[in-house]
This record gives C-alpha cells, structure tokens and sequence, in this order.
C-alpha cells in the first residue's frame, strides 16, 4: 500500500528484500553524482520498497513449478519526484532480478548461508540467514525487459546498469553488448520500446517499466506495457514500475495501477502534506524537504528551490508534479480535479424537489446522460427505479443507446421531481425532444444546442467559476463516470490561438484528449449548472406547483 510511514507491518524475516538489498550494495556502485563509485546502499524509500517488493507470505511452501506463489506482491509501482534515486534503484533491482537471489528457495532452519561462488560469482561475499527468515535464490535463466516511452528513455536505466556492472564484481560473467546485456545461462537484459514490438514476443522473466506515467492509449505505450506484463505474468515473473507523478488527464498506466483495486500491487507514494500550497514559496520549500527526505544526494534549498521558483512563472503544473511529488494536470486541462472532488458533499435529495435537468445524447459512440441541480445548487446523477445512474454507454448495450430506457430515464425524472426546467442537447434526438416538449410543456423542456461557441463557453465558465471559487455554494454526489470525464475534458481554443500565448479571457470549447476516453457527462453538468443560473435568474418557484409524485 501508499504509506508515509517507513515502519514495516509484517515479520521481517518474511521478505527477500534485506538479502537482496544487501547482495546489490555489495554487487552494485552509485553511477555518479555526488556518490559515484560508493556501494550502492538501500536506505529509506528505496529499502522500504524493496523489502516489500519481495515480501512473501507466512504460510509459503516451497514449490519450484509456483514461482509468484510465495510473494505477497505481483508487482510494485513506485511514485517519486524528479532525481530522487529511482532509476539508480530500478537498476539494481533489474540487477538482482537477473542475477541475484529473487526467488523463494524455502525458510531457514539455522545455519543456512547464501554464497555468491555457489552461483557463478568470485566476490567471495556470504548472507547467513536467521532462523525462520526466507531464503533466495537466482533464477535458471532470467530475461528481463526494460520498458520506457522512447528509445533515450530507456537510457535512465540502462546507462547506470551498465555503469553498475562495469564497476563492481558483476564485470566477472555480466557482459554489457550492443543492444542488450549478457547475463549467465543465456539470459538477457533487454531495453523495450514502444516501436521495438517484434521483440515482446521473447519469454521475459521480469520487467521494470520506467516513467509509467507516460505510458498512455494515444502513443500505444500502454497496449505494449501491457503486452509485456501479460507475457512476463505467464512466466511466472513480476514487474516494477517507476514515475513522476502523472498528468490525471492521460490515464495512464501509472495512474490506472493506483486506481486498481487489485490487493496484490505494492504501491508507494509519498506524498507532501495537503495544507502546504505549492502557490506559496515557503510552502514550496516545505514541500521540497519533505518528498526529497530520503534522498541525501539532492540539496532541494540551493538545488530544487531556484528551478522551481522559475518554473512555476511559466508552468506550475509541471513544477509542482516533478518537484512537489503531486498529481495535478497540465495547462490543457479544463477543471481542477483537487478543486471538482472537494465539492463532492453526496446528500439525499427527496421526491418532490425543485430541480433543473441537463441531457447531453449520442446514439453510438459518446455516452449518454442526465444531471440534476437543486435550487441550492447539489447537483447529482438521477437514478433509475432500479437503482442504475441514468448514464449509458453504448458499448455496455450493444453498441447503441437504449433509447427506450433513455426516454423512460426522463419521465421517471419528471414523475419525481419538480423539473422547473430541462436543457436538452438536441442532435440525434431532436424527436425525442420534440416529444417531451409536448408532454411536459415547452417553457419547461427547452432545447440548448451546445454548438454556439459564444453561448457554449460561457456555460463552460459558469460551471468552472462555481466549482474553484471559495464562497461558491455548489456541490455534487461524487458520481465516478462524471468526475472521470471532467478530468478528461481539455479546451480547446480557435486555430488562430497559439501556444505559448497568453490565453487569458479567450474563448474556448472542450475537446477529447484523444486516447478514447470520454467527456460526455461533462455536458449535462454544465447543461444542468446552466439551467440553474437561469432559473436563479428568473426566479425559482417557491412551491411545487401542480406536482405529483407517482411511485
């Protein structure tokens, strides 16, 4: 699990981690910086997370045909700030996942020792184990891949793995090549891309997955990060990834493996506390000394500081994501997820209450909706008789909307509610709309075409406006589909705005990101918020008039 706190919650004997951390300090040297060439030592951070990684469970049997069996964890995904030691650690886990004692070999008795000369290395180096503390051993043949988002990527573990190999006793019988290292019994070190498919066919062992956050549908890294976790999987084998933290808008393979509810991933992330505002320069500086506490070779005061200071004048997204350690978007990004789920407040909202309505329809593709907004301004999705969130995605229902239930969703909403007033976005369902003009009257269900730019973007600021600004009184229900396809949501400005210009006060519209995530009830949101600004306007009703509720 994410945890501040470094203190372990198991026995420590029931890990391969403090063998393995003391086989790489032995076996590996710092490749540069302030401590280039002195071993390679594990402390906060990095021990914590590799005592995890090889944590194995109280109960393991010894079974050499059940490789993951006795290990708690399937994988582990690391999130950290820039230059806070994670590629060197991703090195020498690559390390002793190739070449050192990675795998259960049974619980010590007393008096068992690992020997480095029993596996083909002259360093002379011995482990003796404590009694009823898990014992490792190397894999016959390890074959581990190195994914990353380009090719120069690749090298921000490759080139140290090499420099760790070159220095230490691995030199003996690990031998560095072009395009791949050499490990004994024919195994192989292998640096991945994206554009390098052809060789995911190779039966990988283990694989460390570097800048995660970057792995994203749209430049199909995720697919073959992906490709190549399916493969290692049916070899038995684990995988690590490491990030910065990643933009919320992409989601990414970092950002999908924290969402995961799956209890066999490791996840670290320390994150800075949330009172401190990155805004803020003593707040900033704060921020710094706590995510790089761990990591000595970094002097965040004269170092981090100074750079930060000057970037968060042009991008503080970025600033704040690579420095502070914290997950926040990038400039394209429409609305603040930290600013949309703090107004998550979810209450009941009785049959017969005063609201507006906005419907945002597609037939095969985009998803469709509702959203309600009571006079107070909670705004939630309306559910229908059995409970489902009145959103459906053609994908889920055979490609298509199931305009029936669609139309049924409405007049339940009519039938239990006070709908004072209804924004509907009318392609592909002008005849519905047409329909429920006539029933429920035209001054009520009126028909709000979300292709106006002028009109469009200003219920886009409207909503914005009430979601970031301190004394607003908006909240809503924390509806997971809404809250994902807000995040998703980006601007887009005219053609003849360029980047880099000052795009305050613009006009603008929302757009895809591209990479098949959805924004559709992002719509109904700002349908619904304008229709309640309008209403606020021209006056609410102060009773239910001629309402009925009809179970």
């Amino acid at each position: 699990m994410a945890t501040d706190d470094l203190a372990l919650d198991f026995d420590p004997l029931h890990t391969l981690g403090f063998l393995g951390t003391d086989w790489i300090e032995v076996h590996c040297r710092v490749p540069g910086g302030v401590y280039d060439g002195e071993p390679l030592t594990f402390n906060g951070w990095q021990l914590f997370c590799t005592v995890n990684h090889y944590r194995i469970t109280a109960d393991a049997i010894l079974d050499p045909r059940r490789l993951l069996a006795p290990f708690v964890y399937r994988r582990s995904v690391v999130v950290g700030p820039q230059k806070c030691g994670k590629s060197p650690w991703g090195a020498g886990m690559v390390l002793l996942e190739a070449v050192g004692p990675s795998l259960f070999a049974g619980w010590a008795e007393g008096g068992e020792v690992y020997r480095c000369a029993d596996h083909g290395c002259g360093c002379g180096w011995e482990y003796e184990y404590q009694p009823g503390e898990a014992m490792g051993v190397p894999r016959r043949k390890s074959l581990v891949g190195l994914l990353a988002y380009a090719e120069s990527q690749t090298q921000n573990v490759y080139e140290p793995l090499q420099t760790m190999i070159h220095s230490g006793p691995l030199a003996a019988f690990v031998k560095p090549l072009e395009g791949f290292i050499r490990t004994p019994n024919r195994g192989k070190i292998v640096p991945l891309t994206a554009a390098a498919r052809s060789k995911l066919g190779q039966p990988l062992t283990g694989g460390l997955g570097d800048e995660s956050g970057l792995y994203t549908e749209s430049n199909g890294v995720l697919d073959t990060w992906q490709t190549m976790r399916r493969g290692i999987a049916a070899m038995q084998g684990r995988t690590i990834e490491l990030t910065n933290p990643w933009d919320p808008t992409e989601n990414s393979a970092a950002q999908q493996a924290f969402a995961s509810k799956q209890s066999d991933i490791f996840k670290y992330y320390r994150k800075p506390p949330e009172d401190l505002d990155y805004a803020k320069k003593r707040d900033r500086q704060k921020i710094h000394l706590h995510v790089y506490a761990d990591s000595p070779w970094v002097d965040p005061p004269n170092a981090i500081d100074p750079e930060a200071d000057e970037l968060v004048e042009t991008d503080p997204g970025q600033a704040e994501r690579f420095f502070g350690n914290r997950v926040v978007q990038t400039l394209g990004s429409w609305c603040p997820m930290d600013a949309w789920a703090a107004r998550k407040a979810p209450q009941d909202v009785p049959a017969g209450t005063a609201v507006v309505v906005g419907f945002d329809g597609s037939d095969v593709d985009d998803w469709t909706g509702f959203r309600c907004e009571t006079r107070e301004g909670y705004q939630f999705t309306p559910r229908l008789p059995d409970g489902r969130p009145m959103i459906w995605n053609p994908a889920a229902t055979s490609g298509q909307v199931p305009r029936l239930e669609v139309r049924a969703g409405m007049a339940h909403i009519f039938a239990t509610y006070n709908v004072v007033r209804a924004y509907l976005d009318p392609p592909y369902w002008e005849s519905e709309c047409d329909a429920w003009a006539e029933e429920f009257g035209e001054d009520r269900v009126i028909r709000w075409y979300t292709r106006r730019p002028t009109q469009m973007h200003e219920a886009i600021e409207r909503l914005l406006t009430d979601v970031v600004k301190v004394e607003s009184t908006f909240a809503h229900d924390g509806c997971e589909t809404t809250a994902a396809h807000i995040a998703a949501a980006r601007r887009k400005y005219a053609a003849s705005v360029k980047p880099g210009m000052d795009r305050a006060g613009l006009r603008y519209g929302l757009t895809k990101p591209g990479d098949g995530r959805k924004i559709d009830m992002a719509i109904p949101s700002i349908l619904a918020h304008e229709a309640h600004g309008d209403m606020t306007a021209a006056g609410w009703p102060e009773t239910a008039e001629n309402f009925a509720y009809f179970i």
